[in-house]
């Protein structure tokens, strides 16, 4: 019996099974790049630069007729050049959240952001699970959802881990197996009963952490107590401006973060116009699969045409329930300004573009040279 091989196999299946009708081709700009069809790069293998050219947004398997996925085909061959030395991801290692000086970590001791007053990974019955992007570059935001969770909750602690995800889909899969058993130990230690997450990533990547676990997942916008909000809300219903509503790649199968986030700005007095490409047919904002690491030029390309879309509505603000868009929204200039839907709901604007500039401005020039090594050091 042969060993199996989660690339051979899922290539056998879409070489055998895809028709060539070229639909995915024409939703993907990745794949019309490569000016093949799913079925040609299964037959001779996608390389490793194709593999960490896709967004693995699902979008192609979301198009697809036969319901065949070209994302699980290139994520597969992540898995499989990193397993075979054919790239040497070590050189990516500042993403990696299970290292102490990986870059987000960082970022925050650089600008002293901590939540120590909030007694995080604590003993509680319920968790906020912010996922690293908003501890990292949205801090007031974190803020202001724990309190609000805490009024109904005052047994809440904050978890201030990532999901793991950089990990699963950079293909370092060994690594991402350890990390997923810490959090899995770490949560059933705390005796954390229900765990709230606010990341759309996270939300669908917790899953198979909690396996086994009786811990109730929840979306932040479940655990959010809208009547509150609407009661002490500052803006009347006719005083909210029309939005534009980006959803978040993670969320395109079930689309549970999309029917929440717009049914509570709806009840919060917001009208969402919609962008061309929304829910299940949404874009990708540029940065998923990390391409933003390997693919520049793609995911410049992405953002543009998401902004495009966003340009053609008569919105005034670009909103988004995921903080990672909302950071590689704001690194193009608009004159829509991008908001996280928390942001909204609770009141707490943001100046995302002002932290991306920070971001970049701390490994400029010489110190940010040093600073660089000290993200890299092992």
């Amino acid at each position: 019996m042969r060993n199996p091989n989660p690339l051979t196999d899922t290539c056998q299946v879409i070489a055998q099974e895809c028709t060539e009708c070229g639909q995915c081709v024409q939703a993907c700009l990745f794949l019309k790049e490569t000016g093949e069809t799913p079925a040609a790069i299964a037959r001779r293998g996608p390389s490793t630069n194709e593999a960490y050219s896709c967004t693995l947004c699902g979008l192609c398997e979301t198009v697809c007729p036969e319901s065949l996925s070209p994302r699980d085909m290139f994520l597969a061959a992540r898995k499989e050049a990193v397993n075979r030395g054919q790239i040497d991801i070590d050189n990516y290692r500042y993403m990696f959240p299970d290292r102490k000086n990986n870059v987000m970590a960082f970022y925050r001791q650089y600008s002293n952001i901590d939540y120590d007053d909030l007694k995080p990974d604590k003993e509680a019955s319920a968790a906020f699970f912010p996922g690293c992007a908003m501890l990292t570059y949205a801090p007031e935001l974190v803020r202001a959802v724990f309190a609000h969770l805490q009024k109904s909750r005052p047994d809440l602690t904050l978890i201030t881990d990532c999901c793991g995800i950089p990990l699963d889909q950079l293909g370092v899969s060994r690594r991402y197996r350890q990390f997923a058993g810490y959090l899995q130990r770490k949560l059933a230690g705390l005796k954390i009963k229900s765990l709230i997450t606010a990341c759309p990533s996270c939300y669908y990547q917790l899953p198979s952490v909690l396996s086994g676990s009786s811990i109730e997942l929840l979306t932040v916008y479940e655990a959010l107590e809208l009547d509150s909000l609407i009661r002490h809300g500052t803006s009347s219903k006719n005083e909210n401006p029309l939005i534009t509503l980006h959803d978040s790649c993670p969320d395109r199968r079930l689309g549970t973060f999309a029917k929440q986030a717009r049914e509570a700005l709806k009840q919060m007095g917001y009208s969402v116009r919609e962008l061309e490409h929304n829910r299940e047919h949404t874009a990708c904002c540029g940065s998923g699969g990390q391409i933003s690491h390997f693919r520049q030029d793609l995911s410049q390309q992405l953002i543009e045409r998401r902004w495009q879309e966003a340009n053609d509505t008569e919105a005034k603000i670009f909103a988004t329930y995921c903080v990672g868009c909302a950071l590689n929204f704001a690194k193009k200039p608009g004159d829509k300004k991008v908001q996280h839907v928390l942001n909204l709901l609770l009141n707490v604007p943001q100046d995302f573009a002002g932290v991306k500039l920070k971001a970049a401005q701390i490994f400029e020039g010489p110190q940010g040279e040093k600073n660089w090594e000290k993200v890299m050091a092992d």
